[in-house]
């Protein structure tokens, strides 16, 4: 046996590490160690001996190459010098990798197993560590050894003691959403199960499917794709709350649209807890059945508590339903952020905010008249791809155009590709390139379908051919070559006798291998016509040796059959490519804390323990400005014992807060809004302006909303009267305010119909918003940018600026209930409602100087300077448009919209809702404006 030794040292540190962490015995670290020793000894790479070659296979390896290798002549196609947002990453081969016959070529690992379609599973998992509970089992016992030793060293006399077995808290009931939508779904379906029975996280895991039967009631089933035995969904419902429900679902089959699912989900709210675990991003969210709820931030307090008892910490976006007897839904990707928010919730720790939708309940509920149709049936291939670019991620539309280049399309090819040269990216966005209106299956899709054996093929062959051209050559080559040795490998026939098949319409005994090799050769005759140079030529004589009409649909392998999902999908109806880029930001919100909770959250950070009866009394008292006098006459506690309590009171909430917290400042310090931040991601274009000068614009999608303010609004005016609903189309504003700078490079432009001045501004700074500009200078600033760019530019109408304002908050600021100067520039002396004073500072500030914008990635829409709108004034908004069309009289022409307030404001006045007017000629220091891009 080898002879392994540990320094004294070293030993001594592992058994204090095994004791400790893992609670073994000593008996249980000695037989550790006796195993770890019996172990043979790792050896080091160098060491392993090469493993002899397996032989190989006569029928694919002795075949000739038959892909051509390009010459000089052959027309690479030039690839783009702009580094891509989404980075591919070639495989870096191994000294293992290397041989005679590999190295002068790409190849990718095809020979081993299928990538996992969950990445980095360990990581993954680490999220549900909260819910990694112990509880008695209540029926299972073990040896209690400790107890047992000291029984027999009190007693003499040795009887063993028994205590419960311990067990996990939690059960899990994994139901998986069984629209056809969600067969790219299967596996990491079936790894998630596995991850979740493999981890030990839970005392039972189930899966279910979920589907409707033919009367149209939502039913479950113990077996996803065996639809024999339905059960009432009911069966789920736990009364000892001991069961999790996750719905594994993409939310886009019509029982999400239509409402029927929501009497299942009150179920099963009302009894435990139950989340989503949603297959598209967050971004999509809003475009699937989910947009029948209000968006909000859910908190809880209570281990295992029923959703329905979760509170909401912040509203999102508004939706007209009741939020209290709505269905609280925690809504989850899979991610590891996301799936530990989820977790924490769960495990009641309150400080932890989790994103989810208030559904309205099947009473309240009122469906739409029709579902939102998508016109992508109608849309030309060109027409497909801009959409597709506009509403994917980098990420999605890099996938994309690599899988152009494959001869055949399935899930196990997306893996591969996407685990070898996109490996940063995710599971959604394999999501976004098959819902994004470029694929279809070539089969028909049931619950009993193997997903991972659908061929898919694009819509329109010029889709194809859009995205090639657009990729890099060498990618497309590599992808190409590689998949095709693949191929004819598993189907063992090379390229030329599968273009041979396409003259034999019968199917032999193999047929879905025959398929296959069909659906190969037809795809591959397209590809090698699309590289052109010598792999059009070799296309071409494989087609003479073997003549086809591979391109009529008599030679169709099976009919092309419509693959539509129920997406509500935001496009931009524009012709022209705006090359949008994602950017991310931190949005801020201003919440106020009940100010008891909020001392006792700090408290129980600190000490793990919950404020106590005197404790709670001393705070709420405090805030009440009652003297420690007046407290113990209107209590059962003396003066003496409230300031003992009190003064180590305050010792926890100064340490907690860093600074010094009294019976004097207490109030002052936890009645102070709170700023939070948050993570965002939205897309814009850049418009170069020349010089260095940029002007970016933000896609703004479009959607509803309430226009105006409450009645009950502080500090609002009759003017914002009455609230009426307007529908906004998709259009690009302004991340910022214009900018001197940007200001200065369009002045330089040719005029259209008046003279700018080029430097008008009373406060000086390129990056100073510009101001002391007239409406009519701010018109001819959009006409000039638009004979510049071709783009349609011009200025928000009023209804567009208070949507973009709001960007689906339905509070007086974006930030929330009240806003603070620490986040805008206005007059910070005065005070809006629950507010605190701030700095008046008496002039503009920079652009984006404060670093936060709002969800839809817009900066400074509260204060800095009043922006111009395209609408004249009108008193209030009796016949106003419900379009987001500008409101135009032509008989008061010479007075226009101002929204936002300004550096010299009162916060009042910088309110999402707050509306004023300015003469069209006046130009005053504290009003400029910001441009949108689009139709009107």
């Amino acid at each position: 046996m080898t002879n392994h030794k540990l320094p004294n040292d070293k030993l001594k540190q592992l058994i204090s590490v095994l004791s400790d962490k893992y609670n073994l015995t000593g008996e249980d670290i000695a037989d550790f160690l006796w195993l770890a020793l019996k172990q043979k000894p790792f050896l080091d790479k160098d060491d392993i001996s090469q493993p002899k070659p397996e032989k190989q296979d006569n029928t694919t390896t002795n075949k000739k190459r038959i892909i051509p290798p390009p010459s000089d002549s052959t027309p690479h196609k030039k690839e783009p010098t702009k580094e891509p947002s989404a980075t591919i990453h070639p495989p870096k081969p191994t000294d293992e990798d290397k041989s005679p016959a590999s190295s002068s070529e790409k190849t990718l690992p095809f020979r081993h197993t299928d990538p996992p379609s969950l990445p980095k599973q360990l990581e993954f998992a680490k999220a549900f560590r909260a819910l990694m509970l112990k509880v008695d089992s209540g029926k299972r016992t073990e040896l209690d050894e400790i107890a047992t030793v000291k029984q027999t060293a009190e007693q003499g006399i040795c009887i063993p003691v028994l205590k419960s077995q311990l067990e996990p808290r939690f059960d899990l009931a994994l139901v998986v959403d069984e629209n056809s939508s969600m067969v790219i779904w299967r596996k990491t379906v079936q790894e998630l199960q596995q991850l979740f029975e493999s981890y030990g996280f839970f005392r039972q895991v189930q899966i279910w499917g979920l589907t409707k039967d033919d009367e149209g009631k939502i039913k479950i089933s113990t077996k996803i794709g065996k639809r024999e035995h339905f059960k009432n969904p009911q069966e789920l419902i736990d009364p000892t709350q001991r069961r999790l429900i996750l719905i594994v679902s993409d939310c886009v089959a019509q029982f999400w649209f239509d409402g029927a699912i929501l009497s299942t989900l009150q179920d099963w709210t009302k009894h435990q807890p139950m989340a989503i675990i949603q297959m598209l991003p967050d971004w999509m969210w809003l475009r699937t059945g989910l947009r029948i709820g209000a968006y909000v931030e859910l908190v809880n307090s209570t281990l295992g508590s029923p959703n329905r008892n979760l509170s909401i910490r912040e509203l999102l976006l508004w939706k007209d339903i009741d939020l209290e007897q709505g269905i609280k839904t925690p809504v989850v990707i899979l991610n590891l952020e996301s799936a530990s928010l989820w977790s924490s919730l769960v495990a009641g720790i309150r400080d932890k905010v989790t994103p989810g939708f208030v559904l309205p309940s099947k009473s309240e509920f009122t469906p739409a008249s029709q579902l939102p149709q998508s016109q992508v049936s109608q849309l030309s291939a060109e027409q497909r791809v801009n959409r597709f670019r506009k509403i994917s991620s980098p990420f999605g539309r890099k996938l994309a155009g690599l899988l152009m280049a494959a001869p055949v399309i399935t899930l196990p090819v997306v893996r591969l590709v996407q685990n070898t040269l996109l490996p940063e990216s995710l599971p959604v966005h394999v999501a976004e390139v098959f819902l994004g209106g470029l694929l279809k299956p070539l089969a028909e899709i049931t619950t009993d379908t193997n997903p991972d054996e659908v061929i898919f093929d694009v819509m329109h062959d010029d889709i194809r051919k859009i995205l090639l051209e657009d990729a890099p050559f060498g990618d497309s080559e590599f992808i190409f070559d590689t998949i095709s040795i693949y191929i004819e490998k598993s189907i063992g026939k090379s390229l030329k006798e599968c273009v041979a098949l396409l003259n034999d319409p019968s199917v032999g005994e193999n047929g879905e291998k025959e398929n296959l090799a069909k659906a190969y050769a037809r795809i591959s005759l397209k590809i090698l016509k699309q590289f052109g140079g010598n792999y059009a030529d070799f296309a071409e004589k494989l087609e003479k040796v073997s003549p086809t009409e591979g391109t009529s649909s008599d030679t169709q392998i099976v009919a092309d059959l419509k693959f539509t999902f129920e997406v509500v999908t935001v496009t931009i109806e524009d012709d022209i490519d705006f090359n949008l880029q994602p950017f991310e930001f931190d949005v801020a919100t201003i919440t106020r804390l009940n100010p008891v909770e909020f001392a006792d959250n700090l408290v129980f950070s600190q000490t793990k323990h919950h404020l106590n009866e005197v404790e709670r009394l001393i705070v709420q008292e405090t805030i009440s400005n009652q003297t420690y006098e007046q407290i113990a006459a209107s209590s059962s506690y003396s003066t003496r014992e409230l300031k003992d309590v009190a003064g180590k009171l305050w010792k926890v909430l100064s340490t907690a807060l860093g600074e010094k917290v009294n019976k004097t400042t207490l109030k002052n310090i936890i009645t102070r809004p709170q700023i939070n931040r948050s993570r965002h991601q939205a897309e814009y274009f850049v418009e170069d302006l020349g010089n260095g000068v940029q002007l970016e614009m933000v896609a703004i999608p479009g959607g509803s909303f309430i226009m105006g303010s409450p009645e009950d609004e502080p500090q609002r005016y009759q003017d914002e009267s009455p609230q009426h609903e307007v529908t906004i189309k998709p259009f690009f504003m302004g991340k910022y305010q214009v900018t001197q700078a940007q200001w200065q490079a369009v002045a330089a432009l040719e005029q259209v119909k008046r003279e700018l001045n080029p430097d008008p501004s009373r406060f000086k700074g390129k990056n100073l918003p510009v101001e002391r500009v007239s409406w009519y200078d701010a018109v001819e600033f959009c006409d000039r940018l638009t004979r510049k760019t071709g783009k349609p530019y011009r200025l928000p109408s009023e209804a567009e600026w208070e949507y973009a304002c709001r960007a689906g908050t339905a509070t007086p600021f974006h930030f929330g209930e009240t806003i603070t100067s620490d986040l805008a520039n206005y007059n910070g002396q005065a005070i809006y409602v629950a507010g605190s004073e701030g700095i008046y500072r008496e002039k503009t500030t920079e652009v984006g100087s404060f670093k936060v914008a709002n969800v839809f990635g817009l900066y400074d829409m509260h204060g800095n300077v009043w922006e111009w709108c395209a609408d004249t004034w009108h008193q209030n908004y009796e016949g106003a448009p419900l379009d987001g069309s500008a409101w135009i009289n032509e008989n008061n022409s010479q007075y226009w919209l101002v929204r936002g307030g300004s550096w010299l404001n009162s916060p009042d006045n910088c309110r999402c809702a707050s509306r004023l007017n300015d003469h069209g000629d006046y130009d005053n220091d504290f009003v400029g404006f910001r441009v949108v891009c689009g139709e009107l």
